[in-house]
């Protein structure tokens, strides 16, 4: 039965992703449109949300189309924002593309439009919500690496720290980047399930590596059980755990 197993994870990664996480909310999920951009985005705010106080905000970043989407990623992440009491949106993406062929100079435009949707956004829910300066999470799942890497090594005065679920990365897109000090400092976590396809397993380990070499003490790196799944409950009890140490130093 072993000699099986690839062929069996790549029908599961070409029939797409399916969302197992809990959906019982007591308030459901919105899809909205960003005024600037007009880009659509999914948002999930807590019932108990309390303008009062400030909150973590999560952004979390889609997969290919066809096999991953902005709805897709709120409703794997609703149930944890609901039970751990943050805000997650989900924008829609041009740039995720980890199977089908693109044209670099396109797909690069694409990102580059992507970063400005993500950034628009996150400016966005600040005007509506009171998010908390420092405790916004960007994370990517599978072909949202892209934009996760892009947007966050570019912008780390924005966000937190960086998780990377099973994410597709692209040395040429990072020679693009312009890696600076305060980058280096992020917190970046980057995982994958042992029995995940091969190229997102080479990927995650080239990002880890080539991150690691250019002075990123920051950044780890985890091999978990299983194959290409969302995993939204380890990215954020990794993300949790930062919040209550840096609660407990202050």
């Amino acid at each position: 039965m072993r000699r099986f197993t690839p062929i069996l994870f790549s029908l599961v990664f070409l029939a797409g992703c399916p969302v197992m996480q809990r959906q019982d909310t007591p308030v459901d999920a919105r899809r909205l449109s960003e005024p600037e951009s007009g880009r659509d985005y999914w948002l999930y705010v807590p019932s108990h949300y309390d303008a009062s106080r400030s909150w973590p905000l999560v952004i979390t970043l889609h997969g290919t189309h066809g096999w991953d989407s902005s709805r897709a990623q709120i409703q794997e992440w609703k149930y944890l924002a609901e039970q751990g009491g943050f805000l997650v949106a989900a924008p829609s993406l041009d740039s995720p593309q980890g199977i089908t062929p693109v044209l670099r100079d396109l797909w690069y435009r694409d990102i580059e439009a992507d970063e400005e949707a993500i950034l628009r956004l996150l400016e966005h829910l600040r005007a509506e919500y009171n998010i908390a300066e420092d405790q916004v999470l960007l994370t990517g799942f599978s072909a949202g690496g892209y934009p996760l890497y892009y947007t966050g090594l570019r912008n780390p005065d924005r966000f937190d720290m960086l998780i990377a679920r099973a994410c597709n990365s692209d040395i040429d897109l990072f020679e693009r980047i312009e890696l600076t000090d305060e980058a280096r400092r992020m917190p970046i976590v980057i995982f994958w399930g042992r029995d995940d396809l091969k190229p997102l397993r080479d990927q995650s380990w080239e990002a880890f590596r080539y991150l690691r070499e250019r002075g990123f003490v920051n950044t780890s790196r985890r091999q978990t059980r299983g194959g290409h799944i969302r995993r939204p409950e380890l990215a954020w009890d990794i993300w949790l755990e930062r919040l209550q140490e840096r609660d407990d130093q202050q």
